[in-house]
């Protein structure tokens, strides 16, 4: 059995060391892609440069992220803090978006230049180091986010792709502009702010999906799945209101089931938590699970508020005159339809009555239950006499 709190300290870990991993590796590419953008003349590995910079800011953010989503739930955050990954998500989202505008700016600054030259050598191979670096740093980090389903790390893989991307789109700018096209480098720089807007923007539409709860945010698997445990529950006759939410990297879910009529609460929390048990363990995204119990589909229209037991209590013995073979009641269950109630009854009698008039005098007292009370609409009924209450009274307690 998986430990929700253990699994939720090794996806910390196991993401911690491919962020520090990445922390490691822009550093390295960011001061050398700026030395080489600047002393090789070249807007578009300068660009690179700024990009890897940016890096190293999600890389923060999503170190702060992950270590904030595992901390267990309290007061203050009831459904724990899966949200602050998302936020994270979305904040990288935002830098990648600005770093975008302002490459296009300068880009399209250095193209209203008259006289532009050509980038050098230096600006070549630093666009292929970063090249091959970017794209083994993605692999490495999406794989690693995808075995954790961990979204902030899995946007951060998709940065040091469109990382790698603006490599080769400055690879390919410093080529033709050191061929004899100047203006291939500029324009390798805004190819690489329209990678970087077109990533931010695709972050923003996700974690907005996350921050309004909505189930595009749930890949349709999960979903599909989650849909097959509850009704394989053998006691489920159906599920509707299955509204599973995501919070960061984790999924809770909403349910409710329908039940056969007439069980008791307990047999009713025993269902719910059988659904509860099988989605938690059996989906590894799944937290938590809220299972509300119904007898009736009641989805399309509003319960009835019927009477109360207390209030049905009282009106039995009201209508159980002095002197009567019927002398009290055992147990009173009432089962609430969508139509009304039906009312079980066990009832004590006097053992010393006709059975004859033991059975007239609980007819009688079913009919008239029926015409007084209009949220009844059936009544069940067995006897117990006195004498045999007794015996069960005695046996159990020996016992």
């Amino acid at each position: 059995m998986t430990n929700p709190q253990a699994l939720k300290q090794e996806r910390y870990l196991a993401a911690r060391k491919a962020t520090l991993l990445s922390v490691a590796v822009n550093i390295i590419l960011s001061i050398g892609k700026v030395i080489a953008g600047i002393l090789g003349n070249s807007a578009a590995m300068l660009a690179d440069g700024i990009h890897s910079a940016s890096d190293l800011v999600t890389d923060g953010v999503v170190l702060v992220s992950m270590r904030m989503a595992r901390k267990e739930a309290d007061t203050e955050h009831p459904y724990g803090h899966g949200k602050f990954e998302t936020l994270a998500t979305q904040l990288i989202a935002i830098v990648l978006l600005i770093v975008a505008i302002g490459i296009c700016f300068d880009a399209v600054s250095r193209l209203r230049q008259p006289d532009l030259t050509p980038p050098t050598s230096i600006a070549l191979l630093a666009a292929f180091i970063s090249l091959i670096s970017k794209e083994a740093l993605f692999q490495y980090t999406i794989r690693v986010g995808r075995r954790l389903n961990a979204k902030a790390l899995i946007a951060n893989a998709w940065h040091q792709r469109s990382d790698a991307i603006s490599s080769i789109a400055a690879l390919i700018g410093i080529a033709g502009a050191m061929m004899g096209w100047p203006i291939f480098d500029p324009l390798a720089a805004i190819a690489v702010a329209f990678i970087l807007g077109k990533v931010g923007a695709e972050l923003i539409g996700e974690t907005f999906s996350e921050l309004t709860d909505s189930t595009k945010a749930i890949d349709q698997e999960i979903q599909e799945r989650i849909f097959d445990l509850v009704h394989e529950v053998p006691e489920v006759l159906s599920a509707h209101f299955i509204t599973p939410r995501r919070l960061g990297p984790d999924i809770y879910v909403d349910v409710h089931v329908v039940v056969p009529k007439c069980l008791t609460v307990s047999e009713g929390h025993q269902i719910a938590e059988k659904v509860r048990h099988s989605l938690l363990h059996k989906v590894d995204a799944v937290t938590d699970a809220m299972v509300h119990i119904d007898t009736e589909d009641d989805l399309d229209e509003d319960v009835p508020i019927l009477s109360s037991r207390e209030d049905l209590l009282k009106l039995v013995n009201d209508e159980i005159p002095d002197k009567h073979p019927i002398v009290g009641i055992v147990r009173l269950h009432p089962n609430y339809t969508m139509n009304g109630i039906i009312l079980d009854l066990v009832l004590e009698v006097d053992r010393n009555s006709p059975i004859e008039q033991v059975h007239a005098d609980t007819e009688d007292l079913c009919t008239r239950l029926l015409d007084k009370v209009r949220d009844i609409i059936e009544v069940r009924t067995s006897l117990s006499s006195s004498e045999n209450r007794r015996m069960i009274l005695k046996e159990t307690n020996k016992s």
